[in-house]
């Protein structure tokens, strides 16, 4: 199954895609809030002016299927079967760095900051391995094999130095398929939610 832009029935196919389908990992309530606070504190300490991603919009990518007009039926029930199939236990995430990525957002045209880590971003490495190699086994082709864990603060003309940050953590119970509506500022519409295998942690 291809991943890329499809042309459905009754649409130009020169037309623009109008939603970009993803799977995410979202922080929770208590990380949002320390995210923002981190993007507030970037914001006066180097006096950046940048557009700040909403809060309903913070996520962790895990696999990107790509840009379409609406949502492909076939693509959605082999997405859905994919993700079904994974057997992954809840895991910790944490964030302790900024850094700003080299590749310039084609919506805004400036430089994504984000929020990275090391240790405390394997389990979202290994969801991201087993779904894609659930999603390659039913077809899905141009699936990224490397992932650079990360969650977007900000977009800013500049580079921001890389620098340490008060770590933000949280436990992953679940991961997402969401739906972006491409150049429309909305939140992320969930198109399914899979649970993660509960754990009981050590003390």
């Amino acid at each position: 199954m291809s991943t890329r832009k499809t042309s459905l029935p009754g649409f130009d196919s020169q037309q623009r895609p109008t939603d970009r389908l993803l799977f995410a990992v979202l922080p929770e309530k208590p990380a949002v809030a320390r995210i923002e606070q981190l993007t507030h504190a970037l914001c006066r300490e180097h006096d950046l002016r940048g557009a700040a991603v909403h809060a309903e919009q913070l996520h962790i990518t895990l696999v990107i299927l790509g840009e379409y007009w609406g949502v492909p039926p076939d693509l959605l029930a082999a997405a859905t079967s994919a993700a079904s199939q994974i057997s992954q236990s809840a895991f910790k995430v944490r964030f302790d760095y900024v850094q700003t990525f080299r590749n310039k957002s084609r919506t805004t045209g400036n430089y994504p900051v984000v929020l990275c880590g090391d240790e405390g971003l394997i389990g979202l490495e290994t969801l991201h391995q087993d779904l894609t190699g659930r999603l390659r086994n039913l077809g899905f082709k141009g699936i990224s094999a490397s992932l650079t864990p990360h969650v977007t603060m900000l977009y800013e003309p500049e580079p921001v130095p890389s620098h340490a940050v008060a770590a933000v953590e949280w436990t992953a119970h679940e991961f997402v398929l969401l739906r972006r509506h491409i150049n429309q500022y909305l939140p992320y519409s969930i198109l399914g939610q899979w649970p993660l295998q509960k754990v009981s942690w050590a003390p």
